[in-house]
């Protein structure tokens, strides 16, 4: 599947699995969180599944269920890894998603 994404240069085709990467990636980027106990034997085909895009009425919506390192503030662990995501999106594509929803499912082992 793919998007279209408009902004000021015009209208970018983008394939699903791009946003997919690019969000998985900023997770395994960000301090404190990641997709499962053990991210290192993650491969890119296992973390573009644990990232969900859709799109609703036009707009991108980006979520991912992650693991936070005990001892972390959930709310700021949370909140870094949307403002990673969606500047990744931004100077990667030019674009920002209408809403990152991150879920928090359980604590990473200190």
């Amino acid at each position: 599947m793919s998007y279209n994404l408009n902004n000021a240069d015009g209208v970018v085709n983008v394939s699903q699995q791009v946003i997919e990467v690019i969000a998985g990636v900023a997770v395994q980027e960000t301090e404190g969180i990641a997709f499962t106990q053990d991210d290192s034997k993650l491969q890119e085909k296992q973390m573009v599944k644990l990232v969900k895009v859709e799109d609703v009425d036009g707009a991108i919506m980006v979520s991912l269920s992650v693991h936070i390192k005990y001892g972390m503030s959930i709310i700021k662990t949370a909140g870094k890894v949307q403002e990673r995501i969606a500047q990744d999106m931004e100077n990667m594509l030019a674009f920002q998603p209408q809403a990152i929803n991150v879920r928090v499912i359980g604590l990473l082992k200190g």
